[in-house]
């Protein structure tokens, strides 16, 4: 199973479907995948058309061209971040577009190369894992440009790295290289640049290959840990109960007792919250 190999339609961002991975592309390298204002609204439909799609198991973030993302688009949308937080606002529909990211059921990974600065670090660090290359650089260069970067995106990136590195990035504004990416945990992989489409695509067919019963079980308890630093009672429940009326979990004992490869069935949910 290849990725691939590039966006099936022009836009600013687009979906494509290859067996069980569906990526969604940043498509403007000529600005070096800067989002603008059409590629914010436009990433949730994508999450969710990808959601949507029974065949797809993992879904991948990457650019066009030689960059992850440059950032938000500053020429086109500076104005509009003096605008407020109401609807319709560049704030609002940049919270949206990362929540979804976010929330998304089925696993995300960022592929990582090039500049990943400000917007592209923010929709990294929505995913649940990021695999670089070594010519990565990352940074959040709000200080340079005189605004505050959204609360929910701090979070975001505190809870993954800590807060003292969180200061750092801020108030400097600096790009680290690949080597701090790697030491602060920005990445969970950082190979050699013609390593990481094979790095992807190995770890996300794995991914798909594994129980999706359990992988929404992990993302939803791990959001309700991000939520209040313990995993509710009633998460763990409900997906207890769960894998013991699903199909997944009497595959995978027998397939371990019979020493051959699982084939997982569950596809969603079957008991009401």
């Amino acid at each position: 199973m290849a990725l691939q190999a590039g966006p099936l339609v022009d836009g600013d961002v687009s979906a494509s479907v290859d067996g069980a991975i569906g990526t969604i592309w940043l498509n403007r390298p000529a600005k070096r995948n800067a989002v603008s204002l059409e590629s914010w609204a436009g990433i949730p439909a994508l999450v969710h058309q990808l959601e949507d799609d029974p065949a797809v198991k993992v879904i991948v973030f990457r650019g066009v061209g030689d960059h992850f993302c440059g950032g938000a688009d500053i020429a086109t949308i500076g104005a509009q971040l003096t605008d407020g937080d109401g609807p319709g606002s560049y704030r609002q529909i940049n919270k949206v577009a990362e929540e979804t990211i976010a929330a998304a059921t089925k696993p995300t990974i960022a592929m990582l190369k090039g500049y990943c600065v400000g917007g592209g670090c923010q929709i990294s660090l929505a995913c649940d894992l990021r695999i670089a290359d070594t010519t990565v650089k990352m940074g959040i260069t709000v200080a340079k440009l005189g605004f505050s970067y959204p609360g929910f995106a701090l979070e975001r990136c505190a809870r993954l790295i800590g807060a003292s590195k969180t200061r750092y990035i801020l108030y400097s504004g600096d790009i680290i290289d690949a080597d701090l990416v790697a030491q602060w945990g920005m990445a969970d992989f950082v190979v050699a640049p013609d390593a990481l489409e094979a790095k992807v695509e190995a770890v996300a067919t794995m991914i798909a290959s594994r129980s999706a019963l359990t992988i929404r079980a992990t993302k939803e308890q791990l959001a309700s840990f991000d939520a209040s630093s313990t995993i509710a009672d009633d998460v763990t429940a409900y997906w207890e109960h769960e894998a013991k009326i699903g199909p997944d979990i009497t595959e995978g004992v027998d397939a371990f007792v019979n020493k051959r490869t699982p084939a997982f069935t569950w596809t969603g949910p079957t008991t009401a919250r």
